[in-house]
C-alpha cells in the first residue's frame, strides 16, 4: 500500500513573491506527513521557485531560437526547483526524517507526446528501504533535441504506470482551495461550490469556477482536471484538499473526514 502526496507548489511558496517560501506552512505540511507514519512518495510543484523562469524562458514550449538566453533560462528553471526540493528536504532532515531527492530531469525524457521513466527500480529500492523519495516539477530533455516541463502531476500519472512492486491506494492533492469548486445556480442566484464527492465519470460535466490563481505553466485547475481523469483508469480514488487548513494532510492520509473532493470508483 502506497500513497502519492501532492504539494501543490502554491501551498510551500508564495506565488507573488519569486523564491519566497511559505516556511510556517513547510513546516506544518513535514510535521503532518512525519506524524502519518505511511509510506508514500512525495511530489511537489514549482511555486514562485519554478514557474517565474519558466514562464519568462517559455521552457514548456520547448526550445525557441527568438527567446533570448532560453537554454540559460532552462537551466535555471532547474536550479531554482533543486532549491525549493533542497529546502523541503532540509525540513525533513532536522526532524531525522529519512527522505531521498530524486531528480525527474535525471529518469524522465519525453519522446514527441510520450515520457518515459527510467529507473522506476531506484524508487522502489528507496521505498523497501522505508526511505519516502520526493520527486518534484522540473525541466525535462527530449529525444527531437528540445526540452519541456513536467509537472508534479505528470509525475503521478508516470508512476502510476510504473510501479511495479507497490499498489498505490489513494493520490492525495494539496493545494491551496477546499477542492474542486463549479459555478452553480439555484433560487439563491449564482454561486459557488464545492464538490464533495464525484465519481471519474462524471468530471467531465463541471462547469468549473475560476478562483482566479496567478501564473501557472502547467494548466492550472483545468490541467489538473485533465491529469485527474487520467488517474481514472487506474483505478486509485483521488482527494483534493486545503493544506493551509491545519491538520488537514494528516488527516487525510489518516483517512479521517475533512472538507474535501473526494473523486471515489464507481
Amino acid at each position: 500500500e502506497l500513497i502519492l502526496l501532492k504539494l501543490g507548489g502554491g501551498l510551500l511558496t508564495d506565488k507573488s513573491k519569486p523564491l519566497s517560501l511559505r516556511e510556517a506552512v513547510v513546516k506544518s505540511t513535514v510535521e503532518q506527513i512525519i506524524n502519518a507514519n505511511k509510506q508514500m512518495i512525495l511530489i511537489h510543484g514549482g511555486g514562485s521557485f519554478g514557474h517565474p523562469l519558466a514562464k519568462k524562458y517559455s521552457v514548456s514550449q520547448g526550445i525557441n531560437p527568438s527567446i533570448p538566453n532560453q537554454i540559460f533560462g532552462f537551466a535555471e528553471t532547474h536550479h531554482a526547483m533543486n532549491k525549493l526540493n533542497s529546502y523541503l528536504v532540509n525540513f525533513f532532515l532536522e526532524k531525522e526524517y529519512p527522505t531521498l531527492s530524486i531528480q525527474p530531469s535525471s529518469i524522465f525524457i519525453k519522446d514527441f507526446h510520450n515520457y518515459s521513466l527510467n529507473s522506476i527500480d531506484i524508487i522502489e529500492a528507496a521505498l523497501d528501504l522505508k526511505v519516502m523519495p520526493i520527486l518534484y516539477g522540473d525541466v525535462v530533455l527530449d529525444k527531437q533535441g528540445s526540452f519541456t516541463i513536467i509537472s508534479g502531476d505528470q509525475i503521478i500519472i508516470e508512476l502510476c504506470k510504473n510501479l511495479k512492486k507497490y499498489n498505490v491506494s489513494k493520490v492525495i492533492f494539496a493545494t491551496e482551495t477546499d477542492g474542486i469548486f463549479i459555478n452553480a445556480a439555484d433560487n439563491k442566484g449564482n454561486h459557488i461550490k464545492l464538490v464533495d464527492e464525484i465519481s471519474f465519470e462524471e468530471l467531465d460535466g463541471l462547469d468549473l469556477a475560476d478562483l482566479g490563481h496567478k501564473i501557472d505553466v502547467t494548466g492550472g485547475i483545468q490541467g489538473k482536471i485533465e491529469s485527474i481523469k487520467e488517474l481514472g483508469r487506474f483505478n486509485i480514488p483521488v482527494q483534493i484538499l486545503n493544506g493551509l487548513e491545519e491538520g488537514n494532510i494528516l488527516k487525510s492520509l489518516t483517512n479521517k473526514k475533512i472538507t474535501s473532493t473526494y473523486i471515489k470508483i464507481k
